[in-house]
This record gives C-alpha cells, sequence and structure tokens, in this order.
C-alpha cells in the first residue's frame, strides 16, 4: 500500500512538473497562431468567418490583433488575450482561460460597443463565462453559461447595461435571449 501511494505522488508530481515546464517555455505566439487558425476553420465548417491581423506572444498567453468574426452577426475586437490557466485546468479536467479584451462591439443591424473587459473561460459540457465584464456604451456584469449541445444560454445571472436610446428596442431582444427587466435594470438571467 504504502509502494502504491508512493508511485500514485511520483507520478502526479513529474506530471505536474511536466505541464509546469511546458507553460513557462511555450513559445505562445505559436501555439495562438495554431489555436486562431483551428478556430477559423472550425467556425468556417458553420458558415462563419474570422479574420485578424497578427498574433503576439505575451507573458503566459497571446494576444490576437483586430480580430473580426463574421456570420449572423459581425464580432469585432481591437485585441484579445488570451491566458491559459493550467494548474486549474488540470485540477478541474477542463480548458480554463482567463480572456481580456479592448474594444470590442456586436453589430447586428446596428452597432453595439462593448468596450473594454474580460472574464474567466471553463470549457467542458457546457462553456461557463464568469466575472464576465465590459465597460462600453453596452455593458455585462455577471456570469452566463452556454449549454454546448444546442449552442443556446443554460444558466445566467448577468447585469445589462444599454444606452437609454437603445432600451426600447429590449423587448424585441427579448425574443432572442433571457432578458428580464426589474426597477429600470435589465438582466440576462436563465435558472
Amino acid at each position: 500500500m504504502k509502494r502504491t501511494l508512493l508511485t500514485v505522488t511520483k507520478i502526479i508530481f513529474f506530471t505536474a512538473a511536466f505541464f509546469f515546464a511546458l507553460y513557462i517555455f511555450l513559445p505562445w505566439r505559436e501555439a495562438g497562431k495554431f489555436a486562431i487558425s483551428t478556430a477559423q476553420t472550425q467556425l468556417q465548417k458553420r458558415g462563419m468567418r474570422l479574420n485578424y491581423s497578427d498574433v503576439s506572444g505575451e507573458e503566459d498567453g497571446f494576444t490576437v490583433h483586430n480580430l473580426t468574426v463574421s456570420g449572423m452577426s459581425d464580432i469585432s475586437l481591437s485585441s484579445i488575450t488570451i491566458k491559459p490557466q493550467i494548474l486549474t485546468s488540470i485540477l478541474t479536467l477542463s480548458p480554463v482561460c482567463r480572456i481580456t479584451f479592448k474594444g470590442a462591439s456586436v453589430r447586428l443591424g446596428f452597432s453595439m460597443g462593448f468596450g473594454d473587459g474580460g472574464f474567466l473561460l471553463t470549457a467542458g459540457n457546457e462553456i461557463v463565462l464568469e466575472d464576465l465584464h465590459t465597460n462600453g456604451d453596452f455593458s455585462l456584469d455577471g456570469y452566463i453559461t452556454i449549454d454546448t449541445s444546442n449552442m443556446k444560454i443554460g444558466r445566467a445571472e448577468a447585469k445589462l447595461k444599454v444606452p437609454e436610446e437603445f432600451s426600447q428596442n429590449m423587448n424585441m431582444i427579448r425574443n432572442f435571449l433571457p432578458i428580464v427587466q426589474e426597477g429600470g435594470t435589465w438582466y440576462i438571467r436563465r435558472k
């Protein structure tokens, strides 16, 4: 029993040491180019286009510059930085990364500026966006989960701020998103 426990401890230690060394010495720019290329291929299979100008390596991650995703809507970002959380990913057995972005906007026939922000992304049976925050004319603050089987919002509790001149359009958006209004404040909410 003691020998088995020692063997398991060694395996865990060397596996953790391997991933830690990989994390420190990983060429982040090349990893970013590979990730964005894979994303382009997957989105193209779904009838969407992803374009960007450059990828640069960052400490513990990479940044994609001038990213646009076009499909039913257009999403554009001045930059998006992705920093994988290796230890958390190992402990949860799911990919986890911290994402920050600048200059985000979404176009659905009209432009919605979300500004700068970020979130912690966990991908598994569902995609979880925690600590979600943006600071533009349109802003979000909270969390959202996405059910990967049907690509719809699973659970959500996020405060949604919209410009005053846009508030009359919120009833139309209720047809697409689980939006509720409480005391003049809008929320994306689903339990």
